[in-house]
C-alpha cells in the first residue's frame, strides 16, 4: 500500500522532468518597452487638454449654486420679514401679548 503511494509521487514528479523554459520571441521586451513608451505619450496630452473643461465647469457649476441659493435666500428674508409683519398685526388685533411663558420667573425676585 505505502508503495503505490510512492509509485504515485514518482510518476508526479517525473512529469515534471519534460518542462522546459517558455520562449519569448526575439526583441519581445524591446517591443513591450517602445509600446508602453508610446501609450504614455500619447495618453499625457489630452490628459492636459481636457483638465482646463473640466476645471471651468466646475466653476461655472460652482457658481451657479451660489446664484440661485443667494437668490432663494433674499426671497427668504423677505417673505420673514412680511411673517413678522403680519404676526404683529394679528397680534394687535386680538391684543395678544408677545410673552408666551405661563409664569413669570422673577416673581419672587
Amino acid at each position: 500500500m505505502n508503495n503505490g503511494k510512492n509509485n504515485k509521487a514518482d510518476e508526479i514528479i517525473d512529469s515534471l522532468d519534460g518542462i522546459k523554459r517558455a520562449a519569448v520571441p526575439d526583441f519581445f521586451y524591446t517591443r513591450l518597452l517602445a509600446r508602453m513608451q508610446k501609450k504614455e505619450h500619447e495618453s499625457s496630452p489630452q490628459n492636459w487638454m481636457l483638465r482646463p473643461v473640466y476645471i471651468i465647469a466646475g466653476l461655472i457649476l460652482i457658481l451657479a449654486v451660489n446664484i440661485v441659493v443667494f437668490l432663494n435666500n433674499s426671497d427668504e428674508t423677505t417673505l420673514a420679514d412680511e411673517n413678522d409683519t403680519l404676526q404683529q398685526s394679528i397680534a394687535s388685533e386680538y391684543s395678544i401679548a408677545d410673552n408666551n411663558s405661563i409664569y413669570d420667573l422673577n416673581q419672587d425676585r
